[in-house]
């Protein structure tokens, strides 16, 4: 067995961390800071709780938008490089960290946004950057990428030195997300544990992460959609999250490459338009992955024996139930898929996201199939 990790965040975990903030920001020697966000974070108070506690002189960035294009991580760049900054703080969900992940790159790298696009770009370390996740989904405070969309398409932007220095993660700070969010994002939560799990780039270490995570988010994710006050929920899905964002150093399989081919088509929530084929993949992975199959049913809490298949069938059914309960389709033709394009959305996912590191080999034929199965709404691999 051979295998890397690499994980330089500090980690503040648990309700209450938010006060951890500034005496991070102390450490970090910083005087001024960029903070990046939503006009949502603005307007609910989450950004002025955060600011508050900072201890350091701030600007703020507000014009983050869901899903972002490359324009808009061209205008954080535009308003990182113009001001004196030695830090930068990203509060909301995905969307925001990913944004403050490269403007923190921005600052210390010239070129335009597009020129980042791709892996490894970066050849000057960022500034130093502190990330408050105020959903329970990405993980993204524990990851190298940052997610953008490209003349329609989704993209990324990775480099292990887009790291954040610190992630703050205090499960107060999601309390108040509406249903809606709190579906997509504890879905995409879901995925990322699941996915990492399968992939072949797995070690002991993601495999422990993602195992933990998904136990923490089947057990909590319908409580916390049904009643958003559960502070135990709450909590149980900050840190399903987080140990996606562990899990994730072993890389997605295609679950996510389905995803981006329906999500900016339908104009779909992250979550979802992963959210939507994960159960499919599971059964279908579920022979590949046979010797993990017991171990990923556990975590699921589903018993369906001891042949790999079944397993994958079952589990494929219970993940399928969590996307029933929290309203997310779970066919495309439920989507409003057409039969017609299901073709070429087969040949987009394997044509633009490959996944090198699937232990499934999926061809142009077996793509099709797969996707002709989440048409129908049909878990036999």
């Amino acid at each position: 067995m051979k295998f890397s990790y690499f994980l330089p965040t500090k980690l503040s975990f648990g309700f209450g961390a938010l006060e951890e903030i500034g005496p991070e920001a102390r450490a970090l020697s910083a005087t001024k800071a960029l903070v990046v966000t939503d006009k949502v974070m603005v307007k609910t108070g989450i950004v002025q709780r955060v600011t508050e506690r900072l201890g350091v002189g701030f600007d703020v960035h507000d014009d983050v938008e869901a899903e972002p294009r490359i324009e808009v991580a061209q205008g954080v760049a535009d308003r990182v490089r113009a001001g004196s900054y030695d830090l930068v703080v990203g509060v909301g969900g995905g969307s925001s960290m990913d944004m403050a992940k490269v403007a923190a790159g921005f600052a210390t790298n010239q070129g335009a946004a597009r020129a980042f696009v791709g892996n490894n770009l970066f050849p000057r370390r960022p500034l130093p950057s502190i990330m408050v996740p105020t959903t329970a989904g990405t993980g993204a405070e524990l990851t190298v990428t940052s997610m953008v969309t490209v003349d329609g398409h989704k993209q990324w932007i990775n480099s292990p030195l887009l790291l954040p220095a610190v992630a703050v993660v205090d499960p107060e700070l999601t309390m108040s997300m509406p249903q809606g969010v709190t579906a997509a994002t504890g879905m995409d939560a879901l995925c990322h544990n699941t996915e990492a799990y399968l992939s072949g780039l797995a070690s002991p270490i993601t495999d422990a992460a993602a195992l933990e995570g998904i136990r923490a988010i089947v057990r909590n994710l319908e409580r916390a959609y049904d009643s958003g006050g559960d502070r135990m929920a709450r909590e149980a899905m900050s840190l399903g999250a987080l140990m996606g964002g562990i899990a994730l150093q072993a890389k997605m399989v295609y679950g996510h490459s389905i995803g981006y081919t329906i999500a900016t088509r339908y104009r779909l929530a992250h979550g979802v338009s992963c959210g939507l084929p994960l159960p499919y993949v599971i059964s279908n992975y579920a022979v590949a992955c046979g010797p993990k199959m017991r171990k990923l049913a556990d975590a699921f809490g589903v018993d369906g024996g001891d042949d790999p298949s079944e397993l994958g069938k079952a589990v494929g059914a219970k993940a399928m139930a969590i996307a029933e309960h929290l309203k997310i389709p779970t066919t495309l033709k439920a989507l409003g898929v057409q039969e017609g394009e299901l073709q070429a959305l087969a040949e987009e996912c394997l044509g633009m996201y490959p996944r090198p590191n699937s232990p499934l080999v999926v061809d142009a034929r077996s793509m099709a199939a797969l996707y002709r199965r989440m048409w129908e709404g049909s878990l036999d691999a």
